[in-house]
């Protein structure tokens, strides 16, 4: 986008659009329609405003309502806007022409309005050319031309480089249907298995067999419908016997029932039978009409797939899908399908673009082609086939977008048209990836599981997990980033004002309730923020007060950071809430100060998840802050509720020192782990650690081969899986040493002291390392490996004193109350390492000089 000093004003209110390019031919036809429909708005108020009945007349000034908010209009009933305030607001604009959407800047110019799209605007033409739309009502004046009220110019519509557009979207508040909702008396009365929306309902498959029907929920009423329990078809009562699958295409609803042996299809406008596929009998010829407990269906516009016990897919002609061919509708292909060989195979099937993809519960996945299909008695073969794959069911709505749910919980969306299988599965990009969502009963943020079924409808997103239906709208934020600065000026926030609640954190009395419960904190974000949509809140968890601190936003994955504002100083443990809420066409100014970035969505939200903006804070004076800004290591941090109860094993229960102390620890070790130092040393391994003997090994020991020595692609893969590993569960152990393996880290008690002078960062490593390996490989060996390196590096950093912790009085953890410990404090532990004592890192170091990186 271009920008031309028309005004102070409009030069100020330009954004973003996108280095993506897109045919020119589809901006045309939106301008053409969206220019269409304001004037059409226009010229239907200047009717309205004709009948004086409609007209309020005040202080000389004619005025209308419009859907109950007044306007002014000028002498030939021509509607006027005010300049708003503040100047970037575009909520009287979008009150009378809400067809715009977050796309389109919509500013006040002259009493009218000019409407720029933000992804190929130019303000370097005068205003209504440069591909922009002007309504002018100024021009209704003396010299009146009614060509001039409305302007369009469409022929320079093109895209800029360096600027860019990302719509982020996620689950906002999502509600559970449950057998309450729909009237059964009991959890075990609803078995669902498979889901699916269309025309604003809900139709979900109940296996029970007792009560084993279609029941439904309207979207609209946000309530339950009366169930499908069955049909009436020429005089012929049909019902049910387990409904294993119901799915939706084009307002039609494919129920599979398995023991009915059938596929009933419905008009889900008024959920009408149309017919059956199948004869309703299980034996007979099953390459004929004949279906045997059909367990899966899905549909495209040509073909009905069907999966049974046979060990195949039945595909029908959609052609043949009438109400004469009802429970007579003879096969027309088939596709093999070995694994669909009992009443217990559970599958679902999805047609995606031009394959079918047949997921079965245990990961393994069929891809067929279905481009053209052939009528055949011979099972066509699958195009790809994986035997395990970490994706579990697939959905294409309407649109083409694609929906599939992980077996880790997590609900992936890729681009119509986008998804692609290489060798081991799935390779295409995701667009957006969903995680949380927020629980309408509890309005708590919750964690999505793993998804027996989808459906989507519009912004719906059904998911089927466990025994519960999870409806949930799907929220989207557009940002755009344009490669202009902003001219807005970050805020200084006053922490120290009434309005500021300050609350501690890790404070002396607080419960282990609330230590066990109430924190998580990334290592790399140690100093952050969370944005709330009634606030900020500035979160400090280190140890001592930091200044001249500058707080940074990025909104999404892939946008600039933004500078939000600054801080003179931050207390030590503590978070502060303030008022500070985003806006929608705000221009805020990137960190680097070339550019600035407009976000349209937040007045529509009514939730924001914890994870959607990444706030930091950093300053380019305070040296401990540069050293613990922006690890590589993302490592969310809890504390175990370890040590509780009549068993507490070989732990003591958290306390304030030790979860304080902890956070010392783990800033300390996180440093040593991204240090240059540590990266050298580890892809160096053999030659320093090693002493130009052995390589790194796994469990399998010092051999070569699967889990022995290490290879350099074992190299790179494991420091990746170092600084991804996603959380560690934080406890003080008894047992002598440490405890360490899955999501477990503990330490004993003396090195929460020991650490500052000669001991603990080792043992961490050690702790770290198990949950890779056992005590005979090099990730968890005390001679060697994790432990060897980190002991040796974090000996090395503290007597050339770069560590950001190295003064055991910041939290004085060995001054701590004897009943908040769980061992004495050792004092000859609280002793520096000899001068002479040098350890293989250090030697390594004086003989190696650190290479510089470029």
């Amino acid at each position: 986008m271009k920008k031309h000093a028309l005004t102070a004003l409009i030069a100020g209110l330009i954004v973003s659009t996108t280095s993506i390019a897109a045919p020119q031919q589809e901006y045309q036809d939106e301008m053409d329609l969206m220019f269409q429909q304001m004037r059409a708005r226009v010229l239907e108020l200047r009717e309205y405003a004709s009948d004086d009945g409609n007209v309020i007349l005040e202080n000389g000034k004619r005025y209308i309502m419009v859907d109950g908010r007044r306007f002014e209009i000028d002498a030939m009933n021509y509607l006027n806007f005010d300049l708003p305030f503040p100047y970037h607001n575009e909520d009287a604009i979008r009150h009378v022409f809400s067809f715009f959407d977050n796309d389109w800047l919509l500013m006040e110019y002259g009493r009218g309005v000019n409407a720029v799209h933000r992804l190929y605007g130019d303000y370097e033409a005068p205003v209504g050319q440069g591909c922009q739309l002007a309504y002018q009502p100024y021009s209704t004046g003396a010299h009146f031309d009614p060509k001039s009220v409305f302007v369009k110019e469409t022929e320079s519509c093109a895209l800029e480089e360096n600027e860019s557009h990302e719509q982020l979207a996620y689950l906002g508040k999502a509600k559970k249907l449950d057998f309450a909702t729909f009237g059964y008396e009991s959890e075990s009365d609803f078995a669902p298995e498979s889901v699916a929306v269309s025309n604003g309902k809900v139709y979900v498959g109940n296996t029970h067999s007792g009560y084993s029907h279609i029941v439904r929920y309207d979207l609209n009423t946000q309530r339950a419908l009366a169930p499908i329990t069955g049909f009436t078809f020429n005089g012929t009562q049909e019902s049910y016997r387990v409904v294993s699958d119901v799915t939706e295409h084009n307002g039609r609803l494919y129920v599979a029932s398995l023991s009915s042996n059938r596929v009933d299809i419905y008009d889900t406008r008024d959920d009408s039978i149309i017919m059956s596929l199948g004869t309703g009998q299980w034996g007979g010829n099953t390459f004929d009409k004949n279906l045997t407990h059909p367990s899966a269906v899905a549909a495209n516009n040509d073909y009905v797939f069907v999966a049974d016990i046979t060990g195949k897919i039945s595909v029908y002609l959609q052609s043949d899908v009438t109400t004469e061919n009802h429970k007579r509708t003879t096969k027309h292909a088939f596709l093999s399908l070995p694994d669909s060989n009992s009443i217990w195979s559970n599958v679902k099937l999805e047609v995606v673009g031009n394959e079918l993809i047949a997921s079965f519960d245990n990961s393994k996945t069929y891809v067929f082609d279905i481009t053209h299909i052939e009528a055949s008695d011979v099972l066509v073969d699958a195009e790809k086939v994986f035997n395990r794959t970490s994706r579990r069911n697939v959905y294409e709505s309407a649109n083409g977008d694609i929906f599939v749910g992980t077996s880790q919980g997590q609900i992936e969306q890729f681009s119509a048209g986008s998804l692609e299988f290489g060798e081991n599965g799935v390779v295409s990009p995701t667009v957006h990836e969903f995680r949380t969502y927020l629980n309408a009963q509890t309005n708590a943020e919750e964690s999505t599981s793993a998804s027996f079924d989808l459906a989507v409808e519009n912004d719906t997103l059904a998911m089927l997990q466990g025994r519960t239906v999870l409806l949930s709208e799907i929220n989207k934020l557009d940002v755009y980033v344009d490669k202009y600065p902003s001219w807005e000026q970050p805020v200084d926030f006053d922490l120290y004002a009434p309005e500021v609640v300050k609350t501690p954190l890790l404070f002396d009395g607080e419960s282990w309730e609330s230590l066990t419960q109430n924190h998580s904190v990334r290592v790399d974000r140690l100093l952050s923020g969370k944005q709330h949509l009634d606030g900020l809140e500035i979160i400090s968890y280190v140890a001592q007060r930091t200044q001249d601190l500058t707080v940074e936003a990025r909104i999404g994955k892939n946008t600039p950071w933004i500078k939000l504002g600054s801080l003179v100083d931050l207390d030590p443990f503590s978070s502060f809430k303030l008022d500070h809420t985003f806006e929608d066409s705000y221009n805020y100014p990137t960190v680097s100060g070339e550019q600035s970035v407009v976000v349209m969505g937040f007045n529509e939200l009514d939730y924001l998840p914890k994870d959607l903006i990444d706030i930091r804070l950093t300053s380019k004076t305070d040296e401990f802050v540069k050293k613990i800004t922006d690890f590589k290591s993302k490592w969310r941090l809890h504390f175990g509720t370890y040590g509780s109860g009549e068993n507490p094993g070989n732990w003591g229960m958290i306390t304030p020192p030790y979860a304080r102390e902890w956070m010392i620890i783990m800033a300390n070790y996180a440093y040593v782990m991204n240090s240059p130092e540590f990266e050298h040393l580890w892809f160096n391994y053999k030659a320093s650690i090693g002493q130009g003997q052995e390589e790194f090994f796994g469990n399998a020991g010092p051999i070569d081969g699967p889990g022995g020595n290490f290879t350099p692609a074992d190299y790179e893969r494991y420091y990746q899986a170092f600084m991804d590993r996603s959380s560690l569960r934080l406890g003080v152990s008894t047992i002598g040493g440490g405890l360490g393996g899955g999501d477990v880290l503990g330490i004993d008690t003396w090195f929460y002291y020991a650490h500052y002078y000669s001991s603990g960062i080792g043992v961490v490593g050690h702790e770290f390392g198990h949950h890779w390996g056992s005590h005979d490989s090099s990730f968890a060996n005390e001679a060697r490996g994790l432990q060897r390196m980190t002991h040796d590096i974090h000996q090395m950093m503290i007597r050339q004193q770069n560590l950001p912790y190295l003064d055991d009085e910041i939290n004085a953890f060995y001054k701590s109350p004897q009943d908040q410990l769980h061992n004495s404090v050792a004092e000859h532990l609280r002793k520096p390492r000899p001068v002479d004592n040098v350890n293989v890192v250090e030697r390594y170091f004086q003989e190696n000089a650190l290479p510089l990186k470029l």
